[in-house]
Formats: C-alpha cells, sequence, structure tokens
C-alpha cells in the first residue's frame, strides 16, 4: 500500500514549475479534440488535479486512477463537488494501473509518477504495461503527457558527509539521503549529465530486470566548480566559531572533495521540447522543488580531489516487475588524476 501524506500531495500541487507546465500541456493537447479524446490519469492524488485539467480542457473521458485508498477517496468526494464537471466524465478507480482493467483502451496516458531518480517509482514497469493494455495508440509520442523523463546525475562534495562517517556510515545500509534541491551543502563537482532517459512512446522500453550501461561515466571535475565550491562553503561557516584561517581551510578541504552522485529529475512534456519541468537548474543550479535530490553516498568519508581529475562511474540497476517492489541501483566509481 502506497503511504499518503497530505504535505507531499499539497507540495506537489503547489510546485509552480511543475504544475502549472503539466496543465499548459494538458490543455495543449487536448485544443482541436475537444469532446474526442479519452484519457488515463495515472496517480491522480487526492485533488484529481489533471484530470479536472483535462476535462476542463474538454476531454469526453477521464479515468483518473490511483493507488493509495485515503487519496482515492478523497479525490471522489473532490471531484463530485465540482458544479462545471459532468458527472461521470471523471471517473476515479482505486489501484494500481497494472491490476485493473479499464472500460475502453485510452487516446492519452498523463503519467506524473516519477521520483528523484525518474524510474523508481517502477514507472517503466507501469508505462509498458499502459502501453500493452490500455492504449489505442501506444508509440505516438503525442499520446503522452510527459513525453519522456531523465535523471540528471553529478559527483558532489557533502558539507555534512564527516557527521555520516563510521558507524553511521555503515547504518545507512547503502541506502541513499534525499536532500532539498536548495540545500547548499550539496555541491556539484562537474556538469551534470543525463543517466538515464525514458521516452514513454518507445517500443523497447526496458524489461523488467537487470541493466548495466555499458560505458562508464565519465566526470571532470571542473575548476570553476571547486573554486565557487569553497566560496560557498566560506560563506556557510561564517556564524561558525573558529578563527578565520580554520573556516579557509575547512571550505578549501569540503569543496575538494567527493562524496557521492546526486540524482533529480527532468520531464518533458510536449514534443517540441518546449514545456520541460526541471527540479533543478539546467546546469544542477540550487533551486526550490517539491522533489528533493536523491545523494547516494558512495564513501565512508570524502575523498580528497583535484581539479581535472576525472571520475568514472559505472551504474547498474534492478527494475522490478512487481510495482511494489523498489528498484534497485548500484553504484561504482573510479577516480583518476
Amino acid at each position: 500500500m502506497t503511504s499518503f501524506s497530505e504535505e507531499s500531495y499539497g507540495a506537489m500541487r503547489d510546485d509552480t514549475r511543475r504544475t502549472p507546465n503539466f496543465i499548459k500541456a494538458i490543455r495543449q493537447r487536448c485544443k482541436g479534440r475537444e469532446g474526442k479524446l479519452t484519457v488515463l490519469d495515472i496517480g491522480t492524488g487526492p485533488f484529481a488535479l489533471f484530470a479536472l485539467v483535462a476535462a476542463r480542457a474538454g476531454a469526453k473521458k477521464i479515468y483518473a486512477v490511483e493507488a493509495n485508498p485515503e487519496a482515492a477517496a478523497r479525490a471522489k468526494d473532490f471531484v463530485a463537488k465540482q458544479e462545471d464537471i459532468a458527472p461521470g466524465v471523471v471517473e476515479v478507480m482505486e489501484g494500481f494501473t497494472t491490476a485493473i482493467e479499464l472500460p475502453e483502451k485510452v487516446d492519452l496516458v498523463c503519467a506524473e509518477i516519477i521520483g528523484a531518480v525518474a524510474s523508481e517509482e517502477n514507472l517503466v514497469g507501469t508505462i509498458k504495461d499502459a502501453q500493452a493494455r490500455h492504449m489505442k495508440d501506444p508509440y505516438n509520442p503525442a499520446n503522452f503527457i510527459p513525453v519522456s523523463v531523465q535523471t540528471l546525475g553529478a559527483p558532489v562534495s557533502y558539507a555534512l558527509h564527516p557527521v555520516l562517517a563510521p558507524p553511521r556510515y555503515e547504518r545507512l545500509k547503502g541506502q541513499p539521503l534525499r536532500v532539498n534541491c536548495r540545500d547548499k551543502t550539496v555541491q556539484l563537482l562537474s556538469n551534470p549529465q543525463i543517466i538515464e532517459d525514458i521516452r514513454f512512446s518507445e517500443k523497447g522500453l526496458p524489461s523488467p530486470n537487470r541493466w548495466q550501461r555499458k560505458e562508464p561515466f565519465s566526470f571532470l571535475m571542473d575548476p570553476a566548480r571547486l573554486e565557487a565550491n569553497e566560496k560557498e562553503y566560506l560563506k556557510g561557516l561564517d556564524s561558525e566559531d573558529m578563527n578565520p584561517e580554520e573556516r579557509a581551510a575547512l571550505a578549501k578541504s569540503t569543496a575538494n572533495s567527493f562524496s557521492g552522485m546526486a540524482f533529480w529529475p527532468r520531464l518533458i512534456l510536449d514534443e517540441a521540447g518546449e514545456i520541460v519541468v526541471m527540479s533543478r537548474g539546467p546546469l544542477g543550479e540550487h533551486q526550490k522543488s517539491h522533489w528533493q535530490t536523491l545523494l547516494a553516498l558512495m564513501t565512508p568519508t570524502p575523498v580528497p580531489v583535484k581539479a581535472g581529475s576525472t571520475l568514472k562511474i559505472t551504474e547498474r540497476a534492478d527494475l522490478q516487475s512487481d510495482i511494489l517492489s523498489a528498484a534497485k541501483y548500484e553504484l561504482d566509481g573510479v577516480i583518476a588524476a
């Protein structure tokens, strides 16, 4: 059973980078097809937000599916109170789309079930199932919102990493941390790269099994970033009770250290790639988002790095066929001078 969090659902609804862009994409997709489109909204939440947007944009029928029983019940009540929506236009259904049968196949799928790592909520299995069972034309990118989702990643220094040194490190048991996208204790050491690029209309979406990228990702420790990070960390130490020399030394050592990999999502909502939702800035800049940055610590204590050195990261993943089973990821890294 999925957990219900009033705060989390409210944060998603009120995310000014996420919600207005989804509304724009839904209205754009419905324009000119009023009274014709059938829509599947996967993960509709307690407000059935995108389902109601589609109804008001002229969709003929929307199946709003929600796995959490409390959120589904609240969505039914919320939809029933919308006086401008005719009864039956939005039908709220409780369950996972992989376990339900729709009365008909749909024209458009809207699915905002994206985690800090795009595939972590078993998105791939859900979309593959929607392609096979729920859609009239499953390999047309115009029939999905988003059209694709990406996971971006970059190596980082983490100012609080020393606090998590052994034995606390072992207690994490390999589980990543989740930090606010505005948290400046996390600083990128290199420009981000696309780690995952999941295009919903592809015929060859990965099957739920063990997957490994053939070539490792290569990240250059960016001298400009390390210098900027040092200044940012020094600023953050202004209130600490230590002399200027100690602050400067700590800021420098922190800025020139590797803690692990940070990951965050980017959503492309339209075929032209003009409606984009970014949880961080284009180059990984800190900004407000309801998504968190996933931080995978890859070493018990920070590892010193130098400007111009290279980090090579090998990634493996177990994408589960069971929607309720967590996807698993493994990372190996090697730093070369």
